[in-house]
């Protein structure tokens, strides 16, 4: 075989590895990053990633409280600094907010491999505007590494992934085929992953809000009972209780 395909062969397994580590939902390698707990009951955990993000948002929030269902919301700061009143709004309503970094910007991950500035800033951010300061944390895109991990144990974070809900939402596709495949990915005691928003740029998310108002109603029907994930791994949502 030829030097070159063997060259492929080896960077593409160490990619490969690369994203197995640092990426993959599933991945425990440099410490605790939960995705679901084990159990029989019937109880899972909706996350949000992404928000706030107006309108969908704000209709995602009229959803569940139609449902009587609370969930958790995983907000880079940036966005709350945009729209503070709807970051509270959620507070009010009793759902969970998490950090999930300051600017959602890739490349921060590289820039310091404890993400410290991210980290820290979107905790003033988030506590100044809710007046909570978290104690749940999702990095972007859910990279984890060792240095980060520790660095948010310092900060009394615990790192939270989950199961993503449709690999089509990122294409925002319909309503009907995200939650044809999220009833598909839920599990007991399972994390699930949505967006309402896309980075800190917005974004076109009435796909994902509409499925919510589908899945609910049949999960209920399945016997499922949803729970912030602080509920669901028994830890605190915030520090400062």
């Amino acid at each position: 075989m030829p030097l070159v395909i063997w060259t492929i062969i080896f960077l593409l397994a160490i990619l490969g590895l690369a994203y197995y580590l640092t990426v993959w939902f599933k991945t425990q390698a440099f410490g605790y990053f939960p995705y679901a707990v084990k159990t029989n009951k019937k109880i899972i955990a909706l996350t949000f990633d992404d928000g706030p993000n107006p309108p969908y948002t704000n209709e995602l929030l009229e959803i569940l409280a139609k449902h009587q269902v609370l969930a958790t919301f995983f907000m880079p700061a940036k966005n709350l600094e945009k729209f503070p009143e709807l970051a509270r709004e959620i507070v009010a309503a009793g759902h969970v907010i998490g950090n999930h970094s300051y600017c959602h910007q890739f490349s921060n991950h590289f820039k310091t491999l404890k993400f410290e500035k991210e980290i820290t800033r979107a905790q003033t951010v988030i506590e100044s505007i809710t007046g909570k300061k978290p104690a749940l944390y999702r990095s972007p895109w859910l990279f984890k590494q060792p240095w980060l991990l520790k660095n948010l144990k310092a900060h009394g974070l615990t790192p939270v992934a989950g199961f993503f809900s449709s690999n089509w939402e990122v294409w925002k596709a319909p309503a009907e085929t995200i939650a044809k495949d999220a009833l598909k990915v839920v599990a007991p005691g399972r994390i699930i992953i949505f967006h309402d928003g896309f980075d800190t740029q917005g974004g076109y998310r009435a796909g994902s809000v509409g499925a919510i108002d589908i899945i609910i109603p049949e999960l209920k029907k399945q016997g499922y009972e949803f729970l912030t994930v602080d509920k669901l791994l028994g830890v605190n949502a915030y520090q400062n209780l």
